[in-house]
């Protein structure tokens, strides 16, 4: 791949993907709209005068012929579960790049089985570029690699946004049934969904955490190697005014924080936040970062965002911070 790279948002017309569309233009980008929705691709195409295309995922030689011009295809369109797998499994096939912003433990679990596939296409395939990943996977590889390697590691997301997408609802329902997990010695093991809530101290005060089934399991334990892993989620309203300034003055703040915690195989401890606004306006920023560091610096293989992009990658998104806890 070499010269002008081309690039492609699949499920541009959902909410998720026209946010993503809309930030590529503001950076520079001109990617493809893709989607199975014509009509509505075409609307966002005509506004942001952008190309598109019409495609759906259940016909294998449209869809790849679909991809034969494109250098990499950015994934929105959930839930993944139906949509990660076929659209990844053609990328392979094409030798395409292929980005998602899911954060589903069954679509990390199937993607990283690719791993090898991809290292002999010669492609990146990493799934979780938008916040829910992101956050907790540069922390978490971040407080690893200050305790020389987790032997315990904890993650945890508490999002704020004016706006919740309308996947999300569908995403976790269709998720439910295949349960609780958590990583203990290196593999993940059964876990009792809504035990374990615990209680960590975020920069706006103390939040109540639930242990919650997400990429994360898989994502941190390929970006660090740690055997035992939890992923949390803050139990609030993503929309909710705790994450507001209701004294100030104009529209609301919104504040949105990952947590990270690692236990050394000697009792280290490290632990570090990470701090940035609404989450719905991270991910299109963090997906749009991570198509522009794939072209600069290919790696190849099923890899997670802190691997692929570095401990730091987060940091590269504005008004992103973070904070090592003493």
């Amino acid at each position: 791949m070499s010269g002008a790279h081309s690039w492609m948002i699949y499920g541009a017309s959902g909410y998720t993907g026209a946010l993503i569309a809309q930030k590529a233009v503001e950076s520079g980008h001109r990617p493809v709209l893709a989607g199975r929705n014509g009509p509505a691709v075409g609307a966002l195409a005509d506004t942001l005068d952008l190309p598109h295309r019409v495609m759906t995922l259940d016909d294998p030689g449209a869809l790849h012929q679909a991809l034969d011009d494109i250098d990499l295809v950015l994934n929105a369109a959930g839930p993944f579960l139906h949509t990660a797998s076929p659209l990844a499994e053609a990328c392979l096939v094409a030798a395409t790049h292929y980005l998602d912003v899911s954060n589903e433990l069954q679509v990390f679990r199937a993607l990283y089985g690719l791993d090898q596939q991809a290292r002999a296409a010669r492609v990146a395939v990493i799934p979780g570029v938008g916040f829910g990943v992101v956050a907790t996977n540069c922390l978490a590889r971040y407080v690893s690699e200050a305790v020389g390697g987790a032997e315990h590691l904890e993650v945890a997301t508490k999002a704020a946004s004016s706006q919740q997408g309308p996947g999300v609802p569908a995403t976790r329902e269709q998720n439910l049934p295949y349960g609780g997990w958590i990583r203990q010695a290196g593999q993940l093991h059964p876990y009792e969904l809504g035990s374990g809530i615990t209680t960590i101290h975020f920069p706006d005060g103390a939040c109540q955490i639930l242990p919650i089934p997400t990429g994360d399991l898989e994502a941190a334990f390929q970006a660090t190697g740690s055997p035992n892993v939890v992923s949390y989620m803050a139990l609030v309203d993503p929309a909710g005014l705790q994450n507001t300034d209701e004294k100030a003055a104009g529209p609301p703040t919104y504040r949105s924080f990952g947590w990270a915690r690692a236990t050394g195989a000697d009792g280290a401890t490290a632990e570090a936040w990470l701090q940035t606004g609404d989450s719905y306006t991270f991910t299109p920023a963090a997906s749009v970062r991570a198509v522009e560091e794939l072209f600069s610096a290919p790696v190849s293989g099923a890899i997670s965002p802190a691997a692929a992009f570095g401990a730091n990658f987060a940091l590269t998104v504005k008004d992103t911070t973070l904070t090592d806890i003493s």
